[in-house]
């Protein structure tokens, strides 16, 4: 049997004494009230004894000494044959001065010492001794300590029936072969949750997830991740040596299949070599019907395209007089933007989102006074370009003889000061040669990985713009 005396303790003169929580806090400056309040612990041990108990040990988390008494574990054990072991709040500093680690309890320290398996009470005293080491909380004993009692018995655990224990840490590679460890590491995980104190369920529990890893490490050549995986988890395990072995068999065994694959591979070719000469010869008297029947039906999916991509496209205006058409499929004009004209800077603007991607994707068209009646190039220097950031286009367009343009392309819009997206970019200006009252600014912006789309179709939207013989803004420029 196991005794824990928990509550307030005080040795006296002859006796240590258990006391109830409401006892008078100056208890211990008043001996006299120790045998009226508390009750002795030797009576409590003697009465136990006559049950005739094989073991009886007892644990006092915290003795204080009364006035004239002290914490007398001999005393209290009696008759009883009690081995008695407990602590006594020391001095709160050591010989050298230096401060001592305060402890509310001998709680966990004594809480280790009952878990280790097998351990005696003598030994326990000893595993108590080293937690406490270093704080104000002193081990104290009985002269006496029983060594053939423990809180838990040697082999207790592995009596235990459960999955966990047909785990053999030491298994040998061969045995472990097809063997299928997920229940009993899960067994495992089980009872180290119950017994977190355990040791050999961890050690277990640790034994059969490296068997584990080895069991996949070896399992195949085809899986060298699991193979390296072993290595870097258990850079020291038991099988490290044998699943070194059989990645380096697996790297032989790739190297002679690469080796039997290339020299396939060029049988393969000489073979096919062989066949193509053969076949030249006849390819050479059908390649011209071929390629005029290719030609027939690619211009007939070329016109079944471009009739599709009619049925598919819309053509809008502004009252700016330009028309453009676009895929309906791909576009949207914004119901914010759709030619709206700004009264303070006599603007006309279109813009376009994209159906799948939302406002990622910008198109606009965008249509005002040419204040500075500069060049497309002044215009696009001194109005775009600073909210551009990587520039991998920037040149006129002369495609008309009426009207003077310039593109300039790249990657990065600006989205605040000094900050820039990472979208691709075109823009496109366009001003009449004989009058540059009006810039006509047509561009985009959109997600660079989806640049081949967006592009392709703003320049479809450029190609089918057209602009009036005459511009809005006009004769301001002289």
């Amino acid at each position: 049997m196991a005794v824990f005396a928990l509550g307030p303790t005080i040795g006296g003169a002859d006796d240590v004494y258990l006391l109830p929580q409401d006892t008078p806090a100056d208890a211990g400056q008043r001996p006299g009230l120790l045998d009226s309040e508390g009750v002795r612990l030797s009576d409590v041990l003697r009465r136990i004894a006559r049950r005739r108990t094989r073991e009886l040990v007892v644990v006092i988390d915290e003795c204080q000494s009364a006035a004239g008494g002290r914490c007398d574990f001999d005393a209290a054990a009696g008759s009883s044959g009690a081995s008695v072991i407990g602590g006594e709040r020391a001095g709160r500093r050591t010989a050298s001065g230096a401060p001592l680690a305060g402890r509310a309890s001998l709680r966990d320290p004594m809480l280790a010492a009952m878990a280790q398996e097998g351990e005696t009470f003598l030994q326990s005293h000893e595993t108590l001794k080293r937690g406490l080491a270093g704080s104000d909380l002193e081990p104290r004993a009985s002269g006496a300590l029983t060594t053939s009692f423990a809180f838990i018995p040697q082999g207790f655990f592995a009596g235990l029936r459960t999955e966990c224990n047909k785990i053999d840490p030491n298994a040998e590679p061969a045995a472990l072969r097809g063997m299928n460890l997920d229940a009993a590491i899960r067994g495992c995980e089980a009872m180290t949750g119950t017994y977190p104190y355990a040791r050999p369920f961890e050690d277990r529990l640790q034994a059969g997830r490296e068997q584990r890893a080895y069991q996949r490490a070896v399992a195949s050549c085809d899986d060298p991740t699991a193979t390296a995986s072993y290595s870097a988890s258990y850079p020291a395990g038991r099988f490290r040596a044998l699943v070194d072995t059989f990645a380096v068999e697996c790297a032989r065994t790739r190297d002679r299949q690469d080796e039997a694959r290339r020299q396939q591979a060029d049988e393969a070719r000489r073979q096919e070599e062989d066949r193509r000469r053969r076949q030249e010869e006849m390819d050479r008297q059908w390649a011209d019907a071929r390629r005029q029947r290719e030609q027939v039906e690619q211009r007939r999916l070329e016109e079944e395209r471009r009739q599709r991509e009619l049925q598919q496209r819309t053509t809008v205006g502004s009252a700016s007089g330009w028309t453009l058409n676009y895929s309906t499929n791909l576009l949207e004009i914004s119901p914010m933007a759709n030619d709206q004209y700004d009264p303070q800077k006599q603007t006309y603007t279109t813009i376009w989102h994209s159906r799948q991607h939302g406002q990622q994707v910008t198109m606009y068209v965008q249509v005002s006074p040419n204040e500075r009646c500069g060049s497309a190039q002044q215009f696009i220097t001194e109005q775009i370009r600073p909210r551009r950031s990587q520039i991998s286009r920037a040149q006129e367009v002369n495609t008309s003889p009426v009207r003077a343009g310039f593109v300039l392309e790249g990657r990065g819009t600006a989205v605040a000061q000094g900050s820039f997206d990472d979208r691709s970019f075109y823009d496109f200006a366009t001003i009449r040669r004989d009058d540059r009252s009006t810039i006509t600014n047509i561009g985009g912006r959109f997600p660079a990985e989806f640049s081949d789309l967006y592009r392709a179709e703003l320049l479809r939207m450029m190609n089918s713009m057209q602009l009036p013989g005459r511009d809005v803004f006009n004769n301001r420029c002289g």
